[in-house]
């Protein structure tokens, strides 16, 4: 029951921290960040043209800057990164319903240990 229990503060206590979706859109040269030699995530700081969104999951609010680049000559790539936005709202959706049927299917599990 405690492993159990566990497990569910941690889910809890690591979605507390999950506030805030970051869409970038790359363009050029880049570097990789890492950790120990694996390559984790893209180090923005290494590419000059970019496009980023931070979209707050509380409030819904929606930051987006992009370089020069994108505003002139990247149209298809504005589009693109837009589309990557919704696709980062789906992923969320889904994986907060995922998340959901895990929860109930504990619940079902601790209800049945009981009886």
């Amino acid at each position: 029951m405690s492993d159990k229990k566990t497990f569910l503060e941690n889910a809890i206590a690591g979605l507390s921290n999950l506030t805030r979706l970051e869409v970038n859109t790359l363009v050029g040269s880049y570097s990789f960040n890492k950790t120990g030699d694996i390559n984790t995530t893209i180090n923005v700081e290494s590419v000059e043209d970019r496009m980023c969104s931070q979209i707050n999951l509380i409030t819904g609010d929606i930051t987006t800057a992009m370089t020069e680049k994108f505003v002139v000559d990247y149209k298809e790539l504005r589009e693109y990164h837009t589309l990557r936005e919704e696709q980062g709202h789906a992923i969320i959706n889904k994986n907060i319903e995922t998340l959901k049927q895990i929860i109930e299917a504990l619940r079902n599990f601790e209800k049945e240990a009981q009886q």
